[in-house]
């Protein structure tokens, strides 16, 4: 399943805490939200980056190379936080830029209505296919903006975004070698990160 995007208050995502690449809104953890605002601070001498109402949004795939300053964005990405920086991983995106202040009015009237029904996704599962291509985009694109990635973190990240991955997807989605991948494993498990559940299967402790 993929997680739903849920309309919220730009302001809302810079307020509320952000957890394991979920945010906490209303005491329930959501992965994905759907930004309404207008952009300013578009760099596009690397990944597209801007910023919308002062949010952090980056385009890893550069979808947006048509985004200008003062557009209205309606945006939808998941939630992510790299270096202390929360950001919204950009997955789609439209321009509103006619009749701004009926969108604007609009929005605020959608996050009123559908408030009660978003739902705690702390126990949700997703497609851990469609999901991997996604956050292996965005990881290579951090390297290229932050340098390498540590391979603990990279590891403890994949196992966090998996729970319960085995020994076979983590070879598959780190791209590490069996000796490497069972070096930084072992490491885990001596600093009291990570456990087995079951023999060659790996969750968060």
């Amino acid at each position: 399943m993929r997680y739903v995007a849920y309309k919220i208050h730009p302001q809302e995502f810079a307020e509320n805490e952000i957890f394991e690449k979920s945010l906490m809104l209303d005491g329930k953890r959501i992965h994905r939200v759907r930004l309404l605002g207008n952009v300013n601070n578009v760099d596009k001498s690397n990944i597209v980056s801007f910023e919308l109402d002062g949010i952090s949004v980056k385009d890893f795939e550069n979808k947006s190379l048509e985004v200008e300053e003062n557009d209205l964005l309606d945006v939808v990405g998941r939630i992510g936080e790299y270096n202390g920086e929360r950001y919204v991983a950009l997955e789609v995106y439209s321009k509103k830029n006619e009749n701004k202040d009926k969108w604007i009015e609009l929005r605020n009237l959608e996050i009123e209505k559908t408030r009660n029904y978003i739902k705690d996704e702390e126990t949700i599962t997703y497609n851990r296919e469609e999901m991997s291509g996604e956050l292996s985009i965005e990881s290579e694109a951090l390297e290229d903006l932050y340098g390498d990635l540590d391979v603990k973190d990279k590891i403890l990240d994949i196992i966090r975004e998996n729970d319960g991955i085995t020994y076979e997807d983590l070879i598959d989605n780190s791209g590490l070698e069996d000796v490497e991948l069972d070096n930084v494993l072992s490491e885990l498990k001596e600093d009291g990160e990570i456990y087995e559940p079951n023999p060659g299967s790996y969750r968060i402790l």
